[in-house]
């Protein structure tokens, strides 16, 4: 092919190299597409899957096969929502030598284990005729103990709770139970007023109350005196105060129950 190119003018020498130049470049063109259509369908098609596994030697991570999460919640009953406003518990607890630690008693039941917002009510019961609720002589109270997630009955003054003692527990619904905070704007001497809407302007209701050391855990306030309720027909509220006439320290807690009825805890 070179000797007959050598043989012709230069002028057709010339014409036959930029042919043959073209011809290359078409060639080139070509084979370059030829190559980008087969990387574009390798990098278009489905990827393998490897379920459950890995591929040998990758360094991708092992994946586990899954359903998408139903989300739908399964309606509760009273006994399913122990949060619920429909649920309330009613038991007597005996303090013993395995679930009580000086001054304090665990209480345990699903309505309130975990729960560091619950309402609870306590009160000595007349189980024994020397620890009954006219014999028990210290000043009680309930708090939240986060460690164990539980709540406990405990003694103000910080005597020991003596082995076979007994105690109502009243764990009111949701609708008809609240928490009170002694603050500086409702508090006045040895009296501090609810401002609720389940007990105000309502003096003929039942209100049972008990001392909260720290509602929702955490650090509490003490409050070592009895307490009691009265009604302040002026204000049209309800107000706990020291039955002894000590003055109600700021941040004082009370569990509240309400109630039209006769059958709540002594007060």
């Amino acid at each position: 092919m070179i000797e007959r190119l050598r043989t012709l003018s230069p002028g057709m020498r010339f014409a036959g190299y930029v042919v043959g130049a073209f011809l290359l470049f078409l060639l080139a063109v070509g084979v370059g597409a030829l190559a980008a259509f087969v990387l574009s369908w390798q990098f278009d098609a489905p990827p393998a899957v490897s379920v459950g596994r890995s591929v040998p030697g990758s360094t991708t991570l092992e994946t586990t096969a899954w359903e998408p999460e139903n989300t739908a919640t399964k309606p509760s009953s009273d006994t399913d929502s122990l949060d619920g406003a429909a649920y309330e518990a009613s038991f007597v607890h005996r303090a013993t030598d395995g679930n009580s630690r000086g001054d304090y008693t665990y209480i345990s039941d699903p309505s309130i284990d975990g729960k560091p917002n619950a309402v609870v009510l306590v009160s000595p019961t007349s189980d024994r005729a020397d620890i009954g609720t006219a014999g028990y002589r210290h000043n009680i109270g309930v708090w939240y103990e986060g460690g164990a997630g539980q709540w406990a009955i405990f003694n103000q003054d910080l005597a020991a709770v003596p082995a076979g003692a007994t105690f109502k527990v009243v764990v009111p619904k949701a609708s008809a139970g609240f928490v009170h905070y002694a603050k500086r704007q409702n508090t006045a001497g040895h009296y501090t007023y609810l401002d609720n809407r389940l007990t105000n302007g309502r003096p003929d209701l039942v209100l049972s109350v008990t001392q909260s050391w720290n509602p929702g855990g955490g650090r509490g306030v003490y409050n070592n005196h009895p307490v009691g309720v009265q009604y302040d027909a002026k204000l049209k509220e309800w107000a706990i105060y020291n039955r002894d006439g000590a003055p109600i320290p700021e941040g004082a807690a009370f569990n509240f129950s309400v109630s039209s009825g006769a059958n709540e805890l002594p007060r």
